[in-house]
């Protein structure tokens, strides 16, 4: 299951074990270490929840990357779940799903996911997604980051008032 003490920079949560070895690969050859997966949204509150409490123990991920569709708490749910937490106020959460719809990449926004990503269908994008996030958390926290570079990266939408 990948279950450790501590959590590398990366906590993903995904229940599909394809796409979570696609992304394994991924990571490897760009080289980015520390690649923590959970199997559902129940999961990843856990974690974060050791982190909270046991930081010398727990340290908190670098980044959180979240599937929307995942067993007992959605991704969703688990962003929202987060956003709550003065402590994880400024922790970067990416949705990372096959969703493309709307309404799922305005509802991320709104629950202030830091990046909506739309999953690379072919292994040259996701090595390329995999780079781009190494990009990503090799910068200083206060730094812009260019999400154009990022495959599959839906902007926030315009939300009419």
């Amino acid at each position: 299951m990948g279950m450790s003490n501590t959590i590398g920079q990366v906590l993903y949560a995904e229940d599909d074990n394809n796409d979570v070895f696609l992304l394994q690969r991924a990571f490897q050859k760009v080289k980015l270490e520390g690649f923590q997966t959970v199997r559902d949204g129940q999961q990843a509150v856990n974690c974060l929840r050791a982190c909270e409490s046991d930081p010398a123990k727990s340290p908190l991920p670098t980044l959180v990357l979240l599937d929307i569709n995942l067993p007992f708490l959605s991704g969703l749910e688990v962003l929202s779940w987060i956003r709550e937490l003065p402590a994880f106020k400024l922790l970067p959460v990416w949705i990372f799903t096959s969703s493309n719809q709307d309404k799922d990449v305005e509802l991320a926004y709104r629950l202030h996911a830091t990046a909506y990503v739309t999953k690379p269908s072919s292994a040259n994008k996701l090595v390329e997604f995999a780079d781009a996030l190494r990009a990503f958390l090799k910068r200083s926290p206060s730094a812009a980051f260019d999400y154009s570079r990022v495959p599959g990266y839906r902007p926030p939408p315009v939300i009419q008032p």
